[in-house]
């Protein structure tokens, strides 16, 4: 039996899932402070939460809407991707992102900055089918504390806009939606250690059948 041979569109169609962020934010409220935007990903929805524990209730709540991908962001230890993905099962999938080698220095100094109340401007690029990155970044603060949100469209603009950022003042980066291993390595030799860069725990090839 031959193989099907796919289009031109259909091998360049994105996977589609409900995707979801939970971040924590100076003194915010879980599931109150939350934003949800629709692209040819899927869904994907950001929550922010005040404690790094608050993120069990508020992937139990993601799961029960639908989301298939949770990733923690850099603030919240790994510890807690273990915890989160026993508390949901196996109806979604957890990420942690995590900072390399290179970027451990740089990542302890904003840590440290976060907790003495005057952290660096923070952006967390998203991979994100037909986005714009100049139309669709918006921010979010809790302050002191600012975070940019920029969906890009591939990997390329991701690298791109990293070095803009970096070059500009910020002060972390992390990388959302699935970047490959390329992709990740990419942006990390283009901003040269001029940020840290956090990447997450798995890419969407992983849902490949």
């Amino acid at each position: 039996m031959q193989n099907k041979k796919l289009s031109t569109e259909e091998k360049e169609s994105p996977v589609i899932l409900n995707k979801a962020i939970i971040y924590e934010g100076y003194g915010a409220e879980p599931n109150k402070t939350r934003f949800v935007r629709e692209s040819a990903s899927g869904r994907l929805t950001i929550v922010a939460i005040g404690d790094p524990s608050e993120s069990l209730s508020a992937a139990i709540a993601l799961v029960d809407e639908g989301a298939e991908l949770i990733e923690l962001c850099g603030a919240i230890s790994p510890t807690w991707r273990a915890k989160v993905s026993e508390a949901i099962g196996s109806r979604a999938k957890v990420s942690s992102v995590t900072f390399g080698f290179e970027s451990l220095v740089l990542a302890a100094h904003f840590s440290t900055s976060f907790h003495e109340g005057n952290p660096p401007r923070e952006a967390f690029i998203i991979l994100e089918s037909g986005s714009d990155p100049d139309r669709d970044r918006f921010e979010k603060a809790f302050d002191p504390q600012h975070t940019t949100f920029i969906p890009v469209p591939d990997e390329a603009t991701g690298a791109k806009v990293a070095v803009e950022l970096a070059e500009s003042g910020f002060g972390l980066i992390e990388l959302y939606g699935g970047f490959t291993a390329a992709g990740a390595a990419q942006v990390i030799e283009a901003v040269n250690g001029l940020a840290p860069v956090g990447v997450g725990s798995f890419t969407l090839d992983i849902t490949a059948p």
